[in-house]
């Protein structure tokens, strides 16, 4: 069984992947043939790709999900979900919270969310975002004194984190920048 989640009743063609690192998958459930295997030659759009990995900040297990084309990351902690259906959920509600938090405006936000399509939990080994992924969690031991201790998306300590600078390949960019920028010229669906 591919394990699979469909955002509201619209299915596009369209799908969003979400890469779980192994402790990730493990948190939510996932056994391993449950993940859909990615080639590394396969042509996804990674304005709607996930990386996603949890681990312990300051005592509290903290999942981030990090956008392979933007570095936009979600963040997520406190009551997190045990199991795959839920964790879905919680990724469909925490976009546009993010979003708007972050600082986006209503039509870049439904603009992105009409692109979403089905959620599909996959594996894909990209040490790139690996290390990405690694240098947030290293950064957030400095910088996370943002927490909502009654909310299981940080969307403020996600807006800290998304307008501070990042390397990505050679260069630096600004994720809510990036993400914004992606949005705004995305290709119109037909």
């Amino acid at each position: 069984r591919i394990i699979q989640w469909h955002y509201g009743n619209v299915r596009s063609r369209l799908a969003m992947y979400i890469f779980c690192s192994k402790a990730l998958a493990d948190a939510l459930n996932i056994k391993k043939n449950e993940l859909q295997k990615m080639p590394v030659d396969a042509q996804i759009d990674e304005l709607y790709a996930w990386h996603g990995h949890i681990t312990k900040l300051n005592g509290k297990n903290t999942i981030i999900l990090m956008n392979d084309r933007t570095m936009y990351s979600l963040i997520f902690r406190n009551r997190l979900p045990r199991n795959v259906d839920k964790f879905a959920e919680l990724i469909k509600e925490a976009i546009p919270y993010t979003m708007e938090v972050g600082g986006f405006n209503n039509p870049e936000i439904d603009k992105y969310m009409s692109g979403v399509g089905e959620i599909i939990f996959a594996e894909k080994a990209d040490r790139q975002m690996t290390g990405n992924l690694t240098r947030m969690f290293l950064d957030m031991e400095y910088t996370c004194d943002r927490w909502q201790e009654n909310e299981s998306v940080q969307a403020e300590q996600a807006a800290f984190e998304n307008n501070g600078i990042r390397r990505q390949g050679k260069e630096y960019v600004k994720p809510f920048e990036r993400m914004l920028d992606e949005v705004v010229n995305q290709r119109e669906e037909e």
